[in-house]
């Protein structure tokens, strides 16, 4: 019994089917159109196929790019992340020196001691950090300005690459929807490009098949095979 769903259902909406291999797919499509328009039948389609060609493409390009900023973002978190820790340790010399470890003051900078301080993260990160510049603002006349200036520094640092870094990794999920959307144009269209080819060629499948190189479709294990 034949199975109408198998005709009219999206083929390339699949995972199978990398970005590469749908670009060398649609490429030579393109060409193979081209070359049998002599009569101006496939303008329209050569016009269409290539503007979602190029946006799918071109999309993906600039998702890339996204990204690679983002990584560099999330370097600059962790540079000074790294160096607010390096910090907190020669800091806290100076405070246990100053006030003794029991003593009020101490709990002030460590309430919970140097391990919070060694397993910092991004979640808690600027709570913990904004907590040691105000002990270190509170107690200005014993230490002066240098631990206070130096915490508020990495604190605005840190608050400033966070806020890059959460902006440019927003951007690139909505990048990727978009990207998403714009391979769903190419598969689409591909799609109507060869229902009406075969609307042309009705029952000529030498010649519908004249205008796909399916070789970029097919699944490893079924090249494997073939080989």
């Amino acid at each position: 019994m034949l199975d109408f769903n198998i005709l009219f259902k999206n083929h390339f909406a699949t995972r199978l089917i990398s970005d590469f291999n749908i670009r060398k797919f649609a490429e030579i499509h393109l060409q193979r159109l081209s070359s049998n328009n002599s009569g101006g039948e496939f303008n329209q389609f050569i016009e269409d196929t290539q503007n979602v060609f190029d946006s799918y493409f071109g999309s993906i390009n600039d998702e890339d790019q996204n990204f690679a900023v983002q990584q560099g973002l999330t370097i600059s978190v962790t540079k000074v992340l790294k160096e607010f820790k390096q910090f907190i340790s020669s800091s806290e010399g100076l405070v246990r020196a100053q006030f003794g470890k029991k003593s009020a003051e101490y709990q002030e900078f460590f309430p919970n001691k140097m391990k919070e301080y060694w397993h910092l993260n991004l979640t808690n990160a600027e709570k913990i950090m904004e907590r040691f510049y105000k002990a270190a603002a509170r107690h200005n006349n014993v230490f002066g300005d240098s631990i206070k200036n130096l915490a508020q520094t990495l604190l605005e640092e840190f608050k400033e690459a966070r806020s890059n870094q959460l902006k440019k990794k927003g951007e690139v999920a909505e990048k990727k929807t978009t990207t998403r959307q714009k391979r769903k144009n190419l598969e689409l269209q591909l799609i109507k490009n060869l229902h009406y080819i075969g609307y042309l060629y009705p029952g000529n499948v030498n010649k519908c098949n004249s205008f796909f190189d399916q070789s970029f479709l097919r699944r490893k294990k079924e090249v494997k095979k073939k080989n």
